[in-house]
């Protein structure tokens, strides 16, 4: 995944130590610092992260781009607020505002980083970015107004997104390249106008689990990811809100494999509620389960397993009023058990000759007096 708008170039300023509370804009900072007044304007840099385990507090006071990208080198990231592109390790960066730079926090090759109750706002490519890291802690931080994703992840290694705030970003939450072992928890998602949160490009044994993702253009979408768990989220209109080409998916698995849907509530949304699918990624959809559920669209089916869709298990679903139809699977290694879908427009089972019928699911009050096909209702 591209992190846009992030070539970084340093200002030419000299390092020095920096003083307990008055560093200048583009120092480089190896002791501990608490802020005790705001950086305004700063070209280039903010402030650059020049030792492992210290503590950068910046007290309630704010760093301040001059909104104009620098002219950086093509291979060098350029334009940050605080800068850790050096790698150093137990960086904490807490407790004030980083607005108007090309990305707002940039930590690369670091271990156990943490941020904290930051306000991230108006930056023009992309607010918080850990590459290449292990053990980053990014949590009750505000990122609004970015012009790029919110908080990107790329072949981090372990960690926790946990009780952030993320709205009116292009994006929201995107970890990819491999990353694994994340915990994405308890965040806020709100009029992202693209996706609100992507697992993409291998990322591996993550767990996205309890968090509110509302009014976004997308919702969750995997992407050739494997092995994650995806559960206890609320998906609320997805595609009422942002770009005009986004799809309005509540949850969608587009390739990758083994993958889990659990008890995840997705309503009011303009396409699929749940979709399992082969649409950008290079390989199929593979045994994936899709597990008690409630999924319902205002426009579309609740449930929909395309034909290039392996081995799907759909299991204890409620898909109650759907625009479409409650499940619509064309592919014929799906297997379908105990699920329940009444009160749809069309079908509440619309499914392909072939289908495992594992008993018990229900259909009632249909548009479509067949209720259902190729199982029994």
């Amino acid at each position: 995944m591209a992190v846009t708008g992030s070539a970084v170039a340093f200002p030419a300023a000299a390092a020095r130590p920096a003083s307990v509370s008055a560093p200048r804009c583009g120092e480089t900072i190896t002791t501990d610092l608490k802020l005790r007044a705001d950086l305004i304007d700063c070209p280039g840099v903010g402030l650059v992260i020049g030792a492992d385990n210290i503590t950068v507090d910046l007290n309630g006071h704010t760093i301040d781009g001059d909104n104009t990208q620098a002219d950086c080198p093509s291979d060098s990231p350029c334009d940050i607020g605080v800068s850790n592109l050096a790698g150093h390790d137990g960086v904490i960066v807490r407790g004030g505002v980083i607005r108007q730079f090309a990305v707002a926090v940039f930590a690369d090759g670091a271990g156990r980083i943490r941020l904290r109750q930051l306000t991230v706002r108006n930056n023009f490519g992309v607010g918080i970015v850990v590459v290449d890291s292990t053990d980053a802690v990014i949590q009750k931080n505000r990122v609004t107004g970015t012009d790029g994703t919110a908080v990107v992840l790329v072949g981090v290694r372990g960690g926790t997104v946990e009780n952030n705030t993320l709205d009116h970003n292009n994006h929201g939450i995107a970890a990819a390249n491999g990353s694994s072992r994340i915990t994405i928890v308890r965040n806020v998602l709100s009029q992202q106008r693209g996706s609100a949160l992507d697992l993409g490009g291998g990322a591996t044994g993550n767990r996205v689990e309890g968090n509110r993702l509302t009014d976004n253009g997308d919702g969750i979408v995997l992407e050739e990811a494997h092995g994650n768990l995806i559960s206890g989220n609320q998906v609320t209109g997805s595609g009422t809100f942002g770009f005009p080409d986004t799809a309005g998916f509540g949850i969608v698995i587009d390739g990758g494999d083994r993958n889990k849907l659990v008890r995840n509530t997705v309503t009011g949304g303009r396409g699929p509620a749940i979709f399992v699918a082969t649409l950008d990624a290079p390989t199929a959809a593979e045994h994936n389960i899709v597990a008690r559920n409630v999924a319902s669209s205002r426009q579309y089916d609740g449930i929909f397993v395309d034909g290039n869709a392996t081995a799907t298990v759909l299991e204890r679903n409620i898909t109650n009023h759907n625009g479409g139809d409650g499940i619509h699977v064309y592919a014929p290694t799906t297997t379908l058990t105990r699920n329940t879908a009444d009160y749809n427009h069309d079908l509440g089972i619309e499914a392909v000759p072939g289908v495992t019928d594992g008993g018990g699911n229900h259909a009632a009050h249909n548009g479509n007096h067949a209720q259902c096909t190729n199982v029994v209702c």
